[in-house]
């Protein structure tokens, strides 16, 4: 109902029991309901993966870009916008830099047998030379293409369709289901290394629960851009909510993370229409505030 044009629930339904003869109607149901559930399906993806590396990691810092696959996925869309490729190359080249990002600081960690802190730097400084790359590329490309990475770069949901959402929806629901099969791990590992080692956890078993965090994150930002902040503080809040038990935390941070991306791409259809803000700038401020919220409160206690 809400939007650049906003309608009421009784509205709705008329335009809806029009059929698709009515403008509305294919406004509604060919680009409103395909974004509301896009965004739920890449909020629950995000959500689940930084729950995921959270708990690997051991920091509560953590998010599904840590390693850099948003930069990336950056650098491959840029590749394709410079190359005036469609939107479907787009996808790919962005999926398959996120997946190269990932795989390339996985074998430095796991050939060096580095701690965790030092994936998180690794990730860190991958990001650093791509984000670099990106910036060269920009430097030395037209204006109307900087300006059409830029805007991929900020987070956008405007690009759902029926077309995209079936394999899409399947492979996400896919990865997060195989995830919560892992929940007793997440939740042994949460303990600490030594304890998870006593406790028989496998470096496999890491491996694994690594690889599904790390392909939920790359699905998500080749589809819809870089969307910060919905995988490090929904985590957060649904753990202080609900505890730390990941049987419960996996599903839960998944609907609270498809529900506070949906809620964040409204605000950024209705708050200026005719204008969209992209999704990605407003879970920014949102999280932005979140986190002076929780400091303030952390601090009081």
């Amino acid at each position: 109902m809400l939007g650049s044009v906003n309608f009421t629930p009784f509205e709705l339904l008329n335009i809806l029991a029009k059929g698709s003869k009515s403008t509305l109607y294919n406004i509604i149901v060919n680009l409103r309901i395909p974004r509301m559930i896009m965004a739920l399906i890449i909020g629950a993806s995000l959500s689940v993966s930084g729950t995921m590396f959270q708990a690997i990691l051991k920091n509560p810092l953590a998010d599904p870009y840590i390693i850099g696959v948003s930069a990336g996925a950056a650098l491959g869309a840029t590749i394709a916008t410079v190359l005036s490729l469609n939107y479907t190359f787009i996808l790919v080249f962005a999926f398959m830099g996120s997946i190269f990002t990932v795989t390339f600081v996985y074998l430095i960690f796991k050939g060096l047998k580095l701690s965790s802190t030092s994936l998180i730097l690794s990730g860190i400084a991958v990001s650093f030379i791509l984000t670099s790359s990106v910036l060269l590329i920009f430097s030395m490309s037209k204006s109307e293409d900087v300006h059409k990475a830029i805007m991929w770069l900020m987070g956008d949901l405007s690009i759902g369709r029926y077309n995209m959402l079936p394999q899409m929806g399947l492979l996400s629901i896919a990865v997060i289901i195989v995830s919560s099969i892992f929940h007793k791990h997440l939740d042994i590992i949460s303990f600490g290394e030594s304890f998870s080692k006593n406790s028989g956890i496998s470096v496999n078993n890491i491996r694994n629960i690594f690889w599904l965090a790390s392909l939920l994150s790359a699905i998500s930002v080749s589809l819809s851009g870089v969307i910060g902040f919905v995988g490090l503080i929904m985590p957060h809040i649904i753990r202080s909510t609900f505890g730390p038990d990941h049987l419960k935390l996996i599903p839960l941070a998944a609907m609270g993370g498809g529900l506070f991306l949906l809620i964040s791409d409204t605000i950024g259809r209705s708050i200026a229409p005719p204008f969209e803000i992209p999704v990605g700038i407003i879970t920014g401020f949102l999280g932005g505030i979140f986190f002076l919220i929780y400091m303030i409160k952390q601090k009081n206690i």
